[in-house]
């Protein structure tokens, strides 16, 4: 019998509100409540997800028709209670899109209980969590039940006889602990800290115990043997490789964990890997550089020879110690690095720190380590892992500068399996007078090869599986303190100049963000990157951005054609934008239009032409002028012949009257005269910049035989199916770094945690109110496919060069509005002329950003698009690069 109740109705002894878990609370038997529908509002605080196995097959979730190999636990409370459940998988969409999140409220939730047949206690109940629906995001106010909660100490529903005392274990799933939420390459819950309970790993030892040791070239000779009761070895760590988790679904595992460790004595060099609970035991406690004796190990051939492969070509040992908790039990000593250097000759820890000014010699594939300020750190991002379907890895790019030259480090950092330090990398802030030195070891070069001297074209850096990173609080004790290189970094800081100084006072932080840069024209294009990868077609896409998971990145490529352009400036309160082009509609250039409105759907654009557009604020942030183009200027180009006619199509049914375009028309007469009669040095207006695009009903078209019958395509606007933009295009852009903003800056571009961690001190602070780090204003570019059935709106974020950190090799051209997509940017340096002359020049006015461009509509172009989803049903759509096509693809 399912059981209903409403907190709001019923009331509690004392005239308290009565639990919304009351049914639950009833005796066991016959008369407790199989199934609970609480249509009160509950809070959910935790979300942790975990590998299913079969014995998860039974019960309410069997027969759910998903094939899920995750499971997830959430924890919920109506403000006194605290229950946890496991979601149906039905719901584990919800989870993987971060609508069901910790801090969002759930309604209509149906609770399914069953006892668990696994404990001999009669009073092990297990709760699922059969529907519910998402009320709140969290990302707002806080409701009651966050602020009450905080306030005091709840009551656990799931404190039943025999429970497990200690950390919270999957309900489930005989798993001995949860995964992270959004990947599987990092440690996560109370298991892996076993100090907490008081039983810190052994301190360092003066002595071996026992006597007798073995060297590894000894050992290579006893893999045939298959012994267990080898003599101890004596190591040095040289690499610590990321945790691997094996778990699968149809496999009975309770700690299916893998760490593997390079090490090396005086003879030769093994790869010791660890299993199970021995890994969860020793991995945090084992850094490179230390000096340990292993005992009751297993000498096996490496995992490469017996796949048959070539320890060569992997770059692995072909000896392998494994160390497990049984047969046989093994051990580990740490011993102090002074006396075991001296006792066993083991080799020492080798750096290969290079600076920025030497990475341009290195090969793409030569590994090094790095040292530099943190002057970038991007948002967290996913991608699909290449190595384990379903799975995901989380990465971000980071900025390094260590002095000798102007251009820092691009690092992809990638999770390195310290997710204590990784959280703690944030840029520097000279205003904050906070300052980040982060060291990374062992990253690979990456980058092309341009000519035979081996000089590589923008290098920049990946983190590998056995990188580490370590920063501010985590350097002390550190071998490479000790290195030529650092040191040399280290005095550099310390006399710093104030240039140099300056340069760290404007730090980003988030933001959309893609390296290497994609090349400047469509020749390059089609033979670098096309030729490797495919089109999507506009439906895939569609099918694409439906499916992505939370903060997935894709980029995508397709073709089509622009049929809108519009700007509005991110410092704009009135939700307005500017309409910069369109085909077919009479003075569209310069006119505002609703956010709402969609640019195919409803083309009734309001305003006038006497409205104030926001000024293109990449190259100067200024004041604009109440003007409009006049007609007669946007028909006059040099060398062109151009001829009258009446446009035949209108986007929307209703047409302008013959009385309205004549006032129209004398509006624009007034501008301009206005415009004529304006002082010199008066500001200039965004209309004004974008005066080629000007389109109406009494303009002349150009004799082009560029796509010949390509207007076809605009009588059947109002007959397609439009995408409009669903991010938020403020977390598109990167903001400054201040510690005052860390909170916000932080809840945004970083992760969604497992656990509600209390309200932000700033919660009422808005993004936009965040300063932004690169451009102030963006560009919505509106694509219709081929087939003209679609289109949809993307975000175009121009680069600015020498102020815009995604612009770290500005090309040179004439700033035309084509070459702005091809390069992706503004360029504040003119085709031709002396490099003096270059460096002399002053900033572009807003009227010289964008070149006469005729025709737009009727020019094919091939879009790059990098996709991301922000959570929920909001997808980014950012436009990389456009490029024209000159050929039929």
């Amino acid at each position: 019998a399912a059981a209903r109740l409403s907190p709001c109705t019923k009331m509690a002894e004392g005239g308290a509100p009565a639990s919304v878990f009351s049914p639950l609370l009833r005796a066991h038997g016959a008369g407790a409540a199989r199934s609970l529908s609480c249509w009160g509002p509950v809070a959910v605080f935790s979300v942790e997800r975990c590998r299913r196995d079969p014995s998860s097959e039974g019960g309410l979730l069997r027969d759910c028709g998903l094939p899920e190999a995750d499971l997830y636990d959430v924890s919920l409370s109506d403000g006194r209670w605290l229950l946890r459940a496991t979601l149906r998988p039905p719901l584990n969409p919800l989870v993987r899109r971060n609508e069901l999140r910790c801090g969002c409220e759930l309604e209509q939730v149906r609770l399914g209980v069953e006892y668990d047949e696994r404990r001999a206690s009669a009073g092990c109940r297990l709760f699922v969590v059969m529907e519910a629906r998402v009320v709140a995001n969290g990302d707002g106010a806080p409701s009651p039940l966050l602020k009450e909660t905080r306030c005091r100490k709840l009551q656990d529903l799931n404190d039943e006889a025999g429970r497990w005392a200690g950390p919270d274990l999957p309900l489930r799933a005989r798993r001995r602990s949860y995964l992270p939420l959004w990947d599987s390459s990092n440690y996560y819950g109370d298991v892996w800290f076993p100090e907490s309970n008081n039983d810190h790993p052994p301190a360092p030892s003066q002595h071996p115990k026992g006597a007798g040791t073995i060297c590894l070239r000894q050992l290579e000779g006893c893999i045939s043997q298959k012994r267990k009761d080898h003599p101890p070895v004596v190591v040095r760590i040289l690499r610590k490789c990321r945790l691997c988790h094996y778990g699968r679904p149809d496999r009975y595992a309770e700690c299916p964990f893998q760490a593997k460790f390079l090490a090396a004595d005086k003879s030769g060099m093994a790869t010791l890997v660890l299993w199970n609970s021995f890994c969860m035991d020793w991995y945090r406690h084992l850094e490179p550089g230390m000096v340990i004796q292993l005992y009751n190990y297993v000498v096996k051939e490496s995992y490469a020879t017996r796949m048959g492969q070539d320890p060569g070509l992997t770059m692995e040992p072909a000896l392998e110690l494994n160390l497990n908790t049984r047969n046989p039990a093994a051990d580990i000593t740490i011993f102090n690095d002074k006396s075991g250097n001296a006792e066993w000759q083991v080799p020492p820890l080798q750096y290969t720190f290079v600076t920025r000014k030497e990475l341009s010699q290195l090969r793409p594939g030569d590994q090094c380590d790095v040292i530099g300020l943190v002057t970038f750190v991007g948002r967290q991002e996913r991608i699909r892992s290449q190595e384990h379907a379903g799975e995901f890895v989380v990465y971000r790019w980071v900025h390094l500068i260590d002095g000798t030259v102007p251009e820092p480090f691009v690092l992809k950092l990638f999770s390195t399996c310290q997710p204590e330090i990784q959280a703690q990398i944030y840029p520097c802030s000279i205003s904050d007078n906070t300052v980040t030195f982060l060291v990374c070891t062992n990253v690979r070069v990456e980058g092309k090869v341009v000519d035979a001297s081996g000089q590589t074209m923008c290098p920049h850096l990946f983190s590998t599986k056995y990188s580490q990173v370590f920063i501010n609080g985590h350097h002390r004790g550190k071998l490479y303190v000790k290195d030529p290189k650092v040191r040399a970094f280290i005095q550099w800081i310390r006399t710093a100049k104030d240039k140099e100084r300056e340069r760290l006072s404007q730090t980003p932080f988030g933001g959309c963000y893609s390296f290497p840069p994609l090349p400047c024209n469509e020749r390059n294009f089609r033979n670098e990157v096309l030729g490797v990868s495919t089109l999507t077609t506009m439906w895939e896409l569609k099918q694409l951005m439906e499916q992505l998971d939370y903060r997935e990145y894709r980029r995508v490529t397709i073709q089509g054609r622009i049929c809108c352009v519009k700007y509005k400036s991110l410092g704009t309160e009135g939700g307005e934008e500017v309409l910069v082009f369109k085909p077919g509609v009479a003075g569209s250039t310069g006119k505002r239009a609703g956010v709402t409105e969609s640019p195919v759907v409803d083309l009734s654009y309001q305003g006038t032409g006497r409205s104030r557009s926001p000024e293109i604020p990449l190259i100067r942030t200024s004041q604009s002028q109440k003007t409009t183009p006049s007609p007669r200027q946007l028909r006059t180009r040099k060398g062109l012949t151009y001829r009258k006619r009446r446009a035949q199509v209108r986007l929307n049914e209703s047409t302008e009257s013959s009385e309205g375009e004549t006032a129209v028309t004398q509006k624009r007469n007034r501008s301009e005269n206005t415009a004529v009669n304006s002082t010199p040095n008066q500001e200039l207006s965004f209309a004004s910049a974008c005066k080629e695009f000007y389109t109406s009903s009494d303009d002349t078209e150009m004799e082009s035989s560029v796509c010949p019958g390509s207007g076809s395509w605009i009588g059947s606007l109002s007959k397609l199916q439009h995408l409009p933009h669903s991010g938020h295009v403020c977390e598109m852009v990167a903001r400054n770094f201040r510690l005052r903003d860390k909170a916000l800056l932080l809840n945004t571009f970083e992760l969604q945690p497992s656990s509600f961690i209390g309200v932000r001190p700033d919660l009422g602070k808005k993004l936009e109110q965040c300063e932004p780090a690169c451009c102030r204003g963006y560009y919505t570019v509106t694509i219709l496919g081929l087939n003209g059935e679609l289109s949809l709106d993307t975000i175009f974020l121009p680069t600015v060069p020498t102020s815009d950190h995604r612009d770290l090799w500005p090309a040179k051209h004439n700033n035309s509005f084509i070459n702005v997509l091809a390069h992706g940017g503004l360029s504040l340096r003119q085709a031709g002329g002396s490099d003096a002359e270059i460096e002399e020049l002053p900033p572009q006015p807003p009227d010289d950003v964008l070149s006469p461009v005729c025709g737009l509509e009727k020019m094919l172009f091939i879009f790059v698009l990098d996709i991301c989803s922000q959570g929920s049903s909001r997808v980014e759509v950012a436009l990389n690069r456009a490029y024209v096509q000159h050929h039929a693809l």
